[in-house]
């Protein structure tokens, strides 16, 4: 039997496999494997953004009631095991190698993220979860969950520019490939998008013969509390607070997608209440989301705002909850580091008015973008911003704790090595 080292290193290897044919691998090794997915009972997820809280808060929501959760998720921001969860632990790193031993044994010929979908398919299987939560890798059409032949809800969480070299250059093509999770006589929950997007992805509802349900938010917030990391909620119509465990403006949306997507499951017959729903909300754990964390003395104590946001409207919503924050106006330092294959102007074009100092760093990744070039971009957009480059993540946070208040942004890679050196993996569920 192999080791969990082993068998992450070997599923490190494949993560530039390129998928040559569509969803036919995996068909065949979740066969060999005795189909686990046709059993599943699950919420699958997509968007552009939201969609790990969205998936957050629905499995949060259906453990509160007592149901035997699932759930997979991605990227994972300290241990790959945060990917695959039960209950809401992360799978043992022991199970995690057999199973991966398993499946390899099933599908030699599989992508990373297609070996780490089929393992939590039959995990989930082999538990007997009632309730699997599932987040698309990217896009929905041909992502490697699309295997599941009929979830209960599938969910849209948001529709904007993000992989445009797989999904397409206008909000149409990438609704398209995003209402492709909908499946014949299913039903589908959004927010209100943009019009072009709804257009689509009503079309393929349409097509489909299923429902399709956009929903603007039956919330709004009432509270924040920055140093904990928590919201108040508002129900619009009954007044009612609701404790909510992340932060950030766009919430009032994702809350909104569950909430209402779990009254529509109770009319299935699924026994999650409003008060399941508001115990979920108040539960949750979602870390990298406007996280605020205190530093030790180390850092000088320096508050550092830790946040995944590494497209443009993920830098949208930071900027409207930074703008929202205490800290809007207030001496900041922003450490940045992105992937390469992300839009960087716009996001630095949203970045450059808030701070007037910079950090440029890299991100764990093999795709991580070239600092230096990074900063002189920034500087090209704003001439009067303090510019530094430090390649050591660990070096990034020891300058930028020299400024008392710290955000740290542009990847989930970079946010998962942030966690790591603060020393708050406890923050992410089960590690």
């Amino acid at each position: 039997m192999i080791t969990f080292e082993e068998a992450e290193n070997k599923l490190i290897e494949r993560q530039d496999f390129v998928k040559k044919d569509g969803l036919a691998r995996v068909l065949a090794c979740l066969e060999k494997l005795g189909n686990p997915h046709q059993r599943l009972k699950t919420v699958h997820v997509t968007g552009t953004n939201g969609k790990g809280s969205v998936c957050a808060l629905f499995e949060a929501s259906a453990r509160a009631a007592g149901l035997k959760t699932g759930l997979f998720i991605s990227p994972h921001l300290v241990s790959i095991t945060e990917r695959i969860r039960f209950c809401g632990e992360n799978i043992g790193e022991g199970e995690f190698a057999a199973l991966f031993e398993e499946v390899f044994a099933s599908g030699p010929d599989l992508s990373f993220f297609e070996l780490l979908t089929c393992m939590a398919f039959r995990f989930f299987e082999r538990r007997k979860t009632e309730l699997a939560v599932i987040e698309v890798g990217i896009g929905g059409r041909f992502d490697t969950t699309n295997v599941l032949p009929g979830p209960e809800l599938s969910v849209i969480t948001s529709v904007d520019y993000d992989h445009q070299k797989y999904l397409g250059n206008t909000l149409a093509e990438i609704a398209s490939q995003k209402a492709g999770i909908i499946k014949p006589g299913g039903v589908c929950v959004a927010p209100i998008l943009p019009a072009e997007a709804r257009a689509e992805i009503s079309r393929e509802a349409a097509e489909r013969a299923a429902q399709c349900h956009f929903f603007s938010p039956v919330f709004e917030i009432a509270g924040r509390d920055w140093e904990k990391g928590r919201l108040t909620l508002r129900h619009k119509k009954t007044g009612e607070l609701y404790p909510f465990g992340i932060l950030g403006e766009a919430q009032v949306s994702n809350a909104t997608l569950v909430w209402e997507g779990l009254e529509i499951m109770r009319g299935m017959g699924w026994p999650i209440s409003r008060a399941h729903a508001a115990a979920g909300f108040a539960s949750v754990i979602w870390p990298a989301r406007f996280q605020c964390l205190r530093a030790g003395e180390s850092l000088n104590r320096t508050l550092f705002i830790v946040d995944g946001a590494h497209n443009e409207e993920a830098a949208r919503a930071f900027v409207s909850t930074w703008k929202a924050s205490p800290f809007c106006g207030k001496p900041a330092v922003f450490v940045v580091g992105m992937l390469q294959d992300k839009e960087r102007r716009g996001i630095l074009e949203l970045l450059a008015p808030l701070a007037g100092s910079f950090i440029f760093t890299r991100p764990d990744s093999s795709r991580a973008a070239d600092p230096c070039a990074l900063a002189d971009e920034l500087s090209s957009i704003n001439p009067a911003a303090e510019v530094e480059v430090q390649e050591e993540i660990s070096a990034a946070l020891s300058c930028a704790a020299r400024h008392g208040t710290a955000a740290v942004l542009g990847s989930f890679y970079l946010a998962g090595s942030v966690l790591e050196i603060l020393g708050d993996s406890r923050s992410v569920p089960g590690s």
